[in-house]
């Protein structure tokens, strides 16, 4: 049985959250992720957010698949990108509906369901448009650096960093649309729970001295000490937490793609998520990676139950001592 927490909830009485559906999988080859948005929101989300004192709005943006441009060739270095024109077409479309979202006053908090990880080039993109000093927490298992020439998979997802802060390329196919809008300054970035990068990765972290807590780190120094470290970088500009569900130690949360043990307990990630709500400057979220076809019923359950305490942290409910 599960217990009961005690709820916080004087922070968000009142305040309205948008909850934007982004049932999307083209940056990844598997099917499945894209059913996550619905099994969240089924799941009881929008009920328990109302809980919490919050008034939720759903929207949706769903991207038409065309079939047009399955696979392009990469211009430089040989390599394989998937799908990069779809996936910077729907990009530029949850873009444009979320800076629509988030006109005027606009919501508290922007909340957007995945779909894979390449759906923050739309969300924060947009985000960025609002809040052009935003700064990101990134938790998740891999940093999804990777640009063009270095890529090993092809798969957008794993590239999602770099095109948002323009790391070591130019624009993409289909990404066009990107260019001359805010973009993310990597002294604006911080990862969270990394446990997997590959070369080039490791090494733009390290050349661009990006602030970047490996599991390790997290394990040796405490979530705590990790998080305010980087908050202390961002000082009082808004936050925006990127919550790769893969972040979550399989035994915790096994219905992802990329499934890596060693990772953040359950626990650990809600404290971390809660580090970051009591700041008062937490304006978005994403929660992706979720794939409900990956696991058996009970594994798809508890990658479900996770998802949505993720979010509840986010939204207040922690014990107010």
């Amino acid at each position: 049985r599960r217990s009961r927490d005690v709820h916080s909830v004087s922070m968000s009485a009142g305040k309205k959250i948008s909850i934007v559906k982004v049932p999307f999988r083209g940056g990844q080859p598997l099917e499945g992720v894209d059913l996550a948005p619905d099994r969240i929101i089924n799941a009881g989300l929008i009920s328990n957010l109302e809980t919490l004192g919050w008034n939720a709005v759903v929207h949706e943006v769903k991207t038409k698949d065309d079939d047009d441009d399955k696979v392009d060739a990469s211009k430089d270095g040989g390599g394989i990108l998937k799908r990069p024109r779809f996936v910077g077409r729907s990009g530029k479309e949850l873009h444009d509906k979320s800076v629509d979202v988030l006109a005027g006053d606009g919501p508290s908090l922007s909340l957007f369901l995945g779909g894979d990880h390449s759906i923050a080039v739309g969300s924060i993109t947009a985000m960025l448009h609002k809040y052009p000093d935003l700064c990101v927490l990134w938790v998740a298992a891999q940093p999804d650096l990777n640009i063009e020439s270095s890529t090993l998979s092809g798969n957008i997802h794993g590239m999602t960093v770099a095109i948002l802060s323009n790391v070591g390329q130019t624009s993409l196919p289909g990404f066009e649309w990107i260019e001359g809008k805010a973009r993310l300054d990597t002294d604006r970035l911080a990862y969270f729970g990394l446990r997997h990068c590959d070369k080039f990765e490791q090494d733009t972290i390290q050349q661009k001295n990006i602030t970047a807590f490996s599991m390790s780190s997290l394990e040796h120094h405490g979530v705590r000490h990790c998080v305010e470290a980087a908050l202390a970088k961002f000082g009082d500009r808004p936050l925006y937490l990127s919550f790769d569900i893969n972040a979550l130690d399989p035994g915790f949360a096994a219905s992802v793609g990329t499934s890596l043990l060693g990772g953040l307990t359950l626990n650990k990630a809600k404290y971390l998520v809660e580090c970051v709500a009591r700041t008062g400057r937490l304006v978005g979220m994403d929660v992706v990676e979720f794939n409900p076809s990956i696991g058996d019923p009970r594994s798809v359950e508890n990658s479900t139950h996770c998802a949505i305490e993720v979010i509840q942290a986010a939204c207040g409910k922690f014990l107010p001592f």
